[in-house]
C-alpha cells in the first residue's frame, strides 16, 4: 500500500510529465535509433567492401592452386614462385581476416 508521501509523490510525479514532455522523449528515443541505425549502415557497408574483397581474394588462391595441380612433373622455379605465392596470399588473406574481426563489437553481455 502506498503511503501518503508516496501517493503525493506519484500524483506529483504525473502532473508534471505532459504530453509536450512525452513527444520531445519520443523525438530524443527515435533520434538516438535512426543515428544508431546510420552508423550500423555504415559498419556493414565496411564489412560487405571487406568480405567481397576476401571473396576475390580467395578465387586467387584457389587459380593459383589449380593451376599448380594440374602442372606436371617435378617442382620448377616456376612451380616454387606459385607455392610461394600462394603463401604470401595465405598470409594477406588470414591479416584480412583478423582484421575484419577485430571490426566487430563485441556481443552484449546479458543481464540476468
Amino acid at each position: 500500500m502506498l503511503s501518503y508521501l508516496g501517493l503525493k509523490w506519484c500524483k506529483f510525479r504525473f502532473v508534471l510529465t505532459t504530453k509536450t514532455d512525452l513527444r520531445m522523449m519520443e523525438k530524443r528515443i527515435m533520434s538516438a535509433i535512426s543515428d544508431f541505425a546510420a552508423a550500423q549502415a555504415a559498419f556493414n557497408e565496411r564489412i560487405d567492401e571487406a568480405v567481397t574483397g576476401l571473396t576475390g581474394d580467395i578465387q586467387a588462391l584457389n587459380d593459383k592452386i589449380t593451376e599448380l595441380q594440374n602442372n606436371p612433373g617435378d617442382v620448377t622455379p616456376e612451380d616454387q614462385q606459385l607455392l610461394d605465392d600462394i603463401q604470401q596470399r595465405s598470409e594477406a588473406i588470414a591479416a584480412k581476416l583478423e582484421a575484419l574481426d577485430a571490426l566487430t563489437p563485441p556481443a552484449t553481455p546479458v543481464e540476468e
